[in-house]
């Protein structure tokens, strides 16, 4: 099995923290929890970078992008060797921010779609769950490499208006893990109702990795989210160890070819 060395031997990625999230609950599961990881994090705050600047249809200005640029220098100062974040609406940014910083950046769980896609039928979609439905829109697509042909494919649903995620994000309601499971799986369940073609869900919010797998266990389908994300972007960065090959003398025969093999 292939396996990281422990975290005092190894480079951290680099957490850009929004300015309006610093006092919410973080259970193992969300990216910034050091705990969801084989791997060490380091963390940077972006000024101004409050809700419903991040949360919008709109592209930041560059004023406001800057704001992201000196945090991920800041970062590369730290020590980081990749920038992650902490909002899926941060797609929008990952064309744009990547041109401007010498770390490499993965912006949003919304960067495996075009994959995802790639990997499954041309006649199954992918479903989203996101934070708000009628802010996600092609700004974030675009931003992560999703065509309008792939857009096609993709069926998205929000957390409902006065449910519990929103109550913990906007209005500082107590993180209460059984309502966001419930409210979660219900999301899921309803997205599939409405499209049976669905055979893939990915999680667009950074609070929803803790969810995955209550929400894999009822609609029995794949589930991403900015945790396996992170994950294979890091095992690119930092590869694995692989154990020593105890069985070398074996490697060493001359291979016996069929009549297949040859010319």
């Amino acid at each position: 099995m292939s396996y990281y060395p422990s975290k005092s031997d190894l480079k951290p990625l680099g957490a850009i923290c929004l300015d309006y999230t610093d006092d919410i609950h973080r259970p193992p599961g969300d990216p910034l929890n050091e705990e969801s990881f084989s791997f060490p994090l380091v963390h940077e705050m972006v000024s101004n970078a409050t809700l419903w600047k991040i949360v919008q249809s709109e592209p930041y200005t560059d004023e406001f992008l800057q704001y992201f640029v000196d945090a991920c220098e800041k970062l590369a100062e730290k020590g980081a060797i990749g920038i992650i974040t902490s909002c899926g609406f941060l797609a929008q940014v990952q064309k744009r921010l990547s041109s401007k910083i010498s770390l490499p950046l993965a912006s949003s769980s919304l960067l495996q779609i075009p994959q995802i896609l790639c990997i499954r039928p041309e006649n199954e979609h992918v479903g989203v769950i996101t934070f708000d439905e009628s802010v996600l829109s092609d700004v974030h697509f675009d931003g992560v490499g999703i065509t309008s042909i792939m857009r096609k494919r993709i069926n998205v649903i929000g957390v409902p208006e006065n449910g519990a995620l929103r109550g913990v994000i906007r209005d500082g309601k107590p993180y209460i893990h059984e309502e966001l499971k419930l409210e979660m799986i219900q999301c899921a369940i309803e997205l599939i109702a409405r499209n049976h073609q669905i055979k893939v869900i990915v999680l667009e919010c950074t609070q929803m990795p803790p969810f995955a797998r209550a929400i894999q266990e009822v609609v029995r389908l794949p589930v991403y989210d900015v945790i396996t994300m992170i994950d294979w972007f890091y095992s690119g960065l930092n590869c694995r160890s692989i154990p020593e090959d105890k069985n070398k003398e074996a490697g060493l025969r001359k291979r016996l070819r069929s009549g297949k093999e040859k010319k």
